[in-house]
């Protein structure tokens, strides 16, 4: 059995600073428009429709950066590396997000946020590939789980940084600060890029294995195994199959052409989708507004939503603790019932308790309540394990392209519940909620019949699930030795 070292999860945790970065730029703007001096500086009035017009532009224009910055980075990395594209991601995000600090008009603001997305997005797919890929078969849940948690996290983090700018003298910081203070993670990850080794998997579909070899060794080390004869069996195993993967289909031509490639990106995208299906993102990027619709007040509602996040960070480190264990399947649809039973809770207390003529004040408080009941059992069960099944699914001549289609997948969900979510809340309410509950019904009965439990198989063992072949090293030998019987015949002749 090889060994997570600590060399891994450190290299691991470097790497998730993709996902932090996603995190917190994403969540700023959910924190910049419950600050006061957002919308005097743009001259904005928040009761109007023309302002949720304005709010919802910049939103859908962040995520068609974001659609931008996945399909482009899933070709990218297969060009230069994962290492590589997670760095020009990382420089494009920082740009981006120093650019959106500075914005004098919001034109300027919606357009830098389309740099900005298109960077962040590239992160978020091609963080839980390199994750995936640099695990080992025992421990790929809690790496690749990292990706949540530290997503989820910068939502945390950037929920904090916005509760205190909201007591700013300085109403212009107020709103300022927050995106400027996006461009520090991915600062830190370009800087961490140095001393983070290519993905092995990639370096064998490039023929570089030496290199390869050299990866596992490091990542895979374990000091009571002096020979790696553990590393050594995995990486037999693992340059096997993505020798013969490197014969097959590839590309978003061979996804769409290939019956097998078809179901996983079926899998992979449509766990992304019912993740979205939810209202997760809706109830997390105006939930600033929603507060304030259950009555809460001035700073209130941003203290709310940075003990929101808190929960769903929680949730999402006790997932990626135990997800190897309990396995995908169970978490995935353990997380999307939960949310269920929140989001009825929810529908009901908000129709019947808080938006009547005379709200009651304890029904305003279930309703709190049972938004923090939806962000446990989504943190905890469907965050990290959405994208783990994402990214683990996909064979490696296929994978950073795969992993683009779900996360392009997850933006464009994204466009079409957040893009409207503004103007949805403030006329039909916690009608809007109605339609992500009958989806998240649909959710489960799809995840129980048609997915299949990913645990403690290898990436490449996976094959078998789709009807594809599963190698060992002699199909490697085999290559070789018909190789050279037909230098041989060439000299020959």
């Amino acid at each position: 059995m090889a060994k997570t070292s600590t060399y891994n999860i450190a290299v691991g945790m470097i790497v998730a600073l993709g996902s932090f970065s996603y995190g917190f730029g994403f969540a700023t703007f959910a924190t910049s428009i419950g600050q006061p001096g957002f919308y005097a500086y743009f001259a904005l009035d928040p009761t109007t429709p023309y302002t949720n017009s304005i709010l919802g532009a910049v939103n859908a224009l962040f995520f068609l950066g974001a659609c931008v910055g996945a399909l482009a980075g899933g070709p990218l990395s297969d060009h230069i590396g994962r290492r590589h594209t997670i760095l020009a991601a990382a420089l494009i995000a920082f740009v981006g997000g120093a650019l959106a600090a500075g914005s004098v008009h919001i034109a300027m603001l919606i357009v830098v946020r389309i740099l900005q997305g298109c960077g962040l997005g590239a992160l978020a797919t091609l963080t839980p590939v390199y994750l995936s890929e640099a695990s080992t078969k025992e421990k790929r849940g809690m790496l690749t789980g990292l990706h949540g948690f530290f997503l989820v996290s910068g939502y945390n983090i950037s929920a904090w940084v916005g509760y205190g700018c909201f007591y700013s003298k300085n109403l212009t910081f107020g709103w300022r600060g927050p995106i400027a203070f996006t461009c520090i993670p991915c600062l830190l990850l370009a800087i961490g890029c140095i001393w983070v080794p290519e993905s092995p998997r990639y370096l064998l579909m490039k023929d570089r294995s030496d290199e390869a070899w050299r990866n596992v060794q490091r990542l895979h080390h374990d000091a009571a195994d002096p020979t790696d004869s553990a590393a050594h069996e995995e990486f037999a195993q693992m340059r096997a199959q993505i020798a013969f993967e490197r014969t097959q289909p590839s590309g978003y031509w061979g996804i769409l052409t290939t019956r097998s490639y078809r179901k996983r990106a079926f899998l992979s995208c449509f766990v992304q989708f019912a993740a979205n299906n939810t209202g997760g993102l809706v109830i997390n990027y105006y939930s600033v507004i929603i507060y304030g619709d259950l009555g809460l007040t001035g700073s209130l509602p941003l203290l709310m939503y940075a003990i929101y996040t808190l929960i769903g960070a929680l949730g999402n480190l006790c997932g990626l603790l135990t997800i190897d264990k309990t396995g995908r399947r169970f978490a995935l649809l353990t997380g999307f019932s939960g949310c269920l039973v929140a989001l009825v809770l929810e529908i009901a207390m908000l129709g019947k308790y808080v938006t009547v003529a005379v709200p009651n004040p304890a029904g305003e408080k279930v309703a709190v309540l049972a938004l923090m009941f939806f962000v446990f059992f989504y943190g905890f069960f469907i965050d990290a394990a959405s994208f783990i099944y994402s990214s683990e699914i996909y064979p490696t001549n296929i994978r950073a392209r795969g992993m683009a289609l779900a996360t392009f997948t997850y933006f464009a969900a994204c466009v079409t519940y957040v893009t409207p979510g503004a103007t949805a809340v403030a006329t039909i309410g916690w009608r809007y909620f109605i339609i992500f509950a009958c989806l998240t019904v649909v959710s489960v009965v799809v995840i129980y019949f048609f997915y299949p439990e990913t645990k403690q198989k290898s990436l490449e063992e996976l094959a078998a699930y789709f009807g594809e072949t599963v190698v060992d090293d002699t199909y490697e030998k085999d290559v070789e030795r018909e190789k050279g019987g037909i230098e041989h015949s060439e000299m020959a002749g």
